[in-house]
């Protein structure tokens, strides 16, 4: 097997993603699900830097593309949308208790809010 430049790259890394996770993990500055989460997306990062031959026959063979690079491409996408829309509905939620939260304080002390006006 022939090794390129980014699979080597990758891996060391991912190797330094891993180290600061757990530091971060060990400091109490992330949670479990957290550490978990993005040790496995780096795990899945490295897997597909190391075999990537593999890996783009099997998408392009889930969806039915001809081209190995064109499902890479599409799928890459796909996730980049659903992320996308998964971020901004984490947003708008962040949103709406921050409005819920201003809007209680605001009700809960009238007499410190006619000062203000």
């Amino acid at each position: 097997m022939e090794f390129r430049l980014f699979q080597i790259i990758i891996p060391l890394f991912a190797c330094i993603i891993f180290y600061r996770q757990f530091y971060r993990y060990k400091k109490s500055k992330s949670g479990g699900y957290e550490t978990i989460l993005i040790i496995s997306f780096w795990l899945g990062v490295v897997a597909i830097a190391l075999f990537p031959d593999y890996f783009s026959k099997v998408i392009a063979s889930i969806f039915g593309f001809k081209d190995n690079v064109n499902a890479v491409i599409f799928f890459s996408l796909g996730l980049l949308f659903y992320f996308q829309f998964k971020l901004y509905r984490m947003i708008r939620r962040q949103d709406k208790l921050q409005t819920d939260i201003i809007r209680k304080i605001a009700i809960d002390n009238p007499a410190e809010n006619k000062d203000r006006t």
